[in-house]
């Protein structure tokens, strides 16, 4: 995580201040990187992410686990962000769509979901299968590490690529055929 002490630099903080909070607005404004992130670090980065974007989200299961909505012009979006790897090293963005694609179309998905990864280094698609055989899922997925960027902009670069991805899969597998409507997209539970 970023520490950022503010405009007076970093003399005046004891060793004890650290690691300090940055607001996800503010992260590149920070001039030191830590190279070790916790659980609670990274806690903290998606608070600080999802009240600066004055997003409504939910908790999950477990206290580091979080959760939200996107509407997107082809439905919505599930978020799904929380500290991951030993010792929450990282924080993990997962973004699948709220409908779940027909086995059948695994091949076209799957295709796909490959062409995109292609041009899309930094987040990776993959298709998984479903507790219910007559489906199929897709996940976009990326790891925010304390060296990269600012954390706001890597989560928004990563839904917006999400986005990408959905509304091509919806072209192509929901309305990309003759006849063939949103129907054929089934919901995800």
């Amino acid at each position: 995580v970023i520490a950022c002490p503010g405009p007076r630099g970093l003399s005046g903080f004891s060793s004890e201040s650290w690691p300090l909070r940055c607001w996800a607005g503010n992260l590149t404004a920070c001039p030191a990187r830590l190279t070790a992130m916790t659980t609670e670090m990274g806690v903290d980065l998606i608070e600080s992410y999802l009240s600066a974007r004055r997003v409504r989200y939910f908790r999950g299961h477990h206290d580091d686990e979080f959760f939200f909505l996107v509407n997107a012009y082809h439905g919505r979006l599930h978020v799904h962000l929380e500290p991951s790897g030993p010792g929450g090293e990282s924080v993990t963005i997962r973004v699948t769509a709220e409908r779940y694609y027909p086995a059948d179309e695994r091949a076209r998905v799957t295709s796909l979901a490959d062409r995109w990864n292609e041009n899309h280094l930094r987040a990776g698609a993959t298709v998984f299968a479903s507790s219910d055989p007559r489906l199929v899922g897709v996940a976009v997925e990326r790891r925010y590490r304390s060296a990269d960027a600012d954390f706001g902009a890597f989560a928004d670069e990563t839904i917006q690529s999400a986005i990408d991805l959905f509304g091509r899969l919806g072209l192509a597998v929901g309305q990309g055929r003759p006849g063939a409507t949103d129907q054929r997209l089934l919901d995800a539970g």
